[in-house]
């Protein structure tokens, strides 16, 4: 059930029966010149949408803003910081709990968002409730290796024509440009490079690691709508059969008390 597209007093029969509440969050951002800023909100509220069908979730509308600091150089993308993305996830966390809600289910969109979600799961944890995050991406990925992808390239790109088509453009896309920092430490990703035989954490504005805004192991001219179907379809029946083992989580720890 969508909380904001039922009646109030069907909402409220809902939040008694204690449904896992589902949150999509995402960013505002550059991906690339063929894909949507929208990209990484888009994608996890499809996800929410159509998990939402179920009698034993209560889908929230999304929160399309999110932690857009190293990417900010780019035009389009809004970037509201980590500690507003805790603020904001924290108080509707809170809203909730206080009606009754226990379980939380964020479908995360973007990988600035990590470690505000993390650390609002660990606040929600110590006020009895639980939270369960899933990155689409990374899930995908885990799932099938041909769901590989980066920022922007093949994977985002295909799962954002897969939700709406008509809001990519292969036509735009342009070729990848990684500006490494030195012959011997290179880009394996945005802010993870390769040195030797291991990787080192070297963080940088995005713009200044690629300058087309876009990077990972394939190009998104060869993106598919139905690889994004195929994408978008295994994620899901991963989330529903997950859905299925959570809500059976009676007790758990808090301050180190079952």
């Amino acid at each position: 059930m969508k909380i904001s597209n039922v009646p109030a007093k069907d909402a409220m029969e809902l939040i008694k029966k204690e449904p896992i509440a589902m949150i999509a969050i995402g960013s505002v951002e550059y991906h690339g010149a063929q894909a949507p800023l929208g990209t990484d909100y888009i994608i996890p509220d499809y996800i929410v949408n159509e998990l939402s069908m179920r009698e034993d979730i209560l889908a929230l509308p999304p929160i399309p803003y999110g932690n857009c600091q190293s990417i900010k150089d780019f035009p389009g993308t809004i970037n509201i910081g980590t500690e507003n993305l805790i603020r904001v996830m924290n108080s509707i966390v809170d809203s909730l709990l206080k009606h009754g809600i226990k379980k939380f289910i964020f479908v995360n969109g973007h990988g600035g968002n990590i470690a505000a979600l993390d650390q609002v799961g660990l606040d929600t944890y110590e006020k009895g409730g639980l939270i369960a995050t899933i990155d689409w991406w990374n899930l995908a990925k885990l799932l099938n290796p041909d769901y590989d992808g980066g920022h922007g390239d093949i994977q985002e790109t295909s799962v954002a024509m897969a939700v709406d088509e008509k809001s990519v453009n292969l036509a735009y896309c342009e070729p990848l440009q990684i500006n490494d920092l030195s012959d011997k430490i290179t880009n394996k990703y945005i802010s993870l490079l390769n040195y030797k035989n291991g990787n080192v954490k070297i963080v940088r504005s995005f713009k200044d690691v690629v300058s087309n805004g876009w990077i990972g192991p394939y190009d998104p001219k060869n993106s598919t709508k139905e690889l994004g179907e195929r994408i978008l379809k295994d994620v899901i029946q991963y989330i529903n059969e997950f859905i299925d083992d959570f809500k059976l989580v009676k007790k758990f720890y808090i301050n180190g008390i079952l």
